[in-house]
């Protein structure tokens, strides 16, 4: 059958060709026994075999009989076209008017009837039908036999339909309009309003693509503004982490810079403690040990020894306590607050823009740091 799949005419629950197919509210199909047996088995709340999204709203739901609920949803009549369409053309290709089975080989389309060679010649030529659209049975297709299908009344089925009344939206035929819709103000040819509908319909599509492309814009615009806000708070720490770790290395160099200052004075210290150490053991010595005569011959020189360390002492480079060594402690404290102000970023920053805490404490981040000697 070409041009057709299984899956055009297939119902998803029976797997069997679809019967009086229900247009599900997530656009599925299925045959309407299919449906009204799936609600049963689901106590009502069940959802569409495919996608599992809901057949019947929630304020349907235990309201009324479920086969007047599974009668109000749209019967899809194209794809039962279609259905219809396909036994027709998979059935035996006999011909209508033959009596003797006779194989056809064409149909026509406003009559709805499939033609032999023979019958098919008497066709074209009578003046009733001459002017009949026919197609050869080995070319036709069955989506081309749906779409051309005839039209029948809605009160007699083996009536053809010309007229359309949307007071009643009724398929009709003359005698129809003649009798139970000669009051009717809105009956028109079936085509006239088809057309009418097609363009309301692609007007009312067109509307919704354009709808949808909004929405698709605006869900675009959305995510590359987040994208965009997520960039701009790596960027805003990344630049803390280099400014901080810049900050640390200088606050080191500081530190390591006095620290050298001082070393370097540490042999001389050393020296100088050395001799005093030295010293100060032989005075203990004498003082405790040397007889008095001893004692007093040797005071002089050792009381000049001693005048020359004091002396030198003087000179010899102080160590710094460590508790001279202090930060700004007020510049601290406010690069402090200025980081903590970062977790109210999104608050306090619009349009996500990061120029306001983020930038200042950066900056504060730039500044050189500073050692107070006290």
């Amino acid at each position: 059958m070409a041009g057709v799949t299984s899956g055009d005419i297939e119902c998803p629950v029976c797997h069997d060709d679809f019967t009086n197919p229900k247009l599900l509210p997530c656009n599925h199909l299925a045959c309407r026994d299919c449906v009204l047996s799936w609600l049963q088995k689901e106590g009502g709340q069940g959802g569409c075999p495919l996608c599992r999204a809901p057949i019947l709203s929630f304020t349907q739901q235990g309201q009324g009989q479920l086969a007047t609920m599974v009668d109000s949803l749209p019967t899809d009549f194209a794809t039962a076209a279609l259905v219809e369409s396909h036994k027709v053309l998979n059935g035996p290709h006999d011909c209508d008017v033959c009596q003797n089975n006779v194989t056809a080989t064409s149909y026509c389309f406003d009559c709805s009837i499939k033609l032999c060679k023979a019958c098919t010649s008497h066709h074209q030529k009578l003046p009733v039908s001459k002017n009949h659209t026919l197609e050869r049975l080995n070319n036709l297709t069955a989506k081309q036999l749906a779409a051309n299908r005839q039209a029948t009344c809605n009160n007699h089925s083996n009536t053809p339909a010309k007229l359309y009344c949307s007071a009643h939206q009724e398929l009709i035929c003359m005698f129809c309009d003649a009798t139970n819709h000669r009051s009717c103000q809105e009956v028109k040819a079936i085509t006239d309003v088809a057309r009418e509908k097609r363009t309301e319909l692609t007007q009312q599509s067109q509307r919704l693509k354009e709808k949808a492309a909004g929405l698709a814009k605006q869900m675009k615009a959305a995510k590359e503004k987040f994208k965009g806000m997520h960039k701009k708070v790596k960027d805003v720490f990344d630049d803390l982490h280099q400014c901080s770790e810049k900050r640390r290395q200088q606050v080191h160099d500081l530190i390591q810079k006095e620290e050298d200052a001082t070393v370097t004075s540490f042999a001389e210290m050393e020296k100088a403690r050395a001799a005093m150490t030295s010293n100060s053991s032989n005075i203990d010595h004498l003082v405790t040990s040397a007889p008095d005569d001893a004692l007093l011959q040797m005071l002089n020189q050792l009381k000049s020894r001693l005048d020359d360390l004091e002396s030198e002492s003087g000179k010899t480079p102080k160590v710094k306590d460590v508790g001279d060594i202090v930060f700004d402690s007020q510049l601290l404290t406010r690069l402090k607050s200025d980081l903590s102000k970062l977790g109210n970023v999104f608050s306090l920053c619009s349009d996500c823009c990061f120029s306001c805490q983020c930038c200042y404490a950066v900056q504060r981040l730039k500044q050189p740091p500073q050692i107070r000697n006290t």
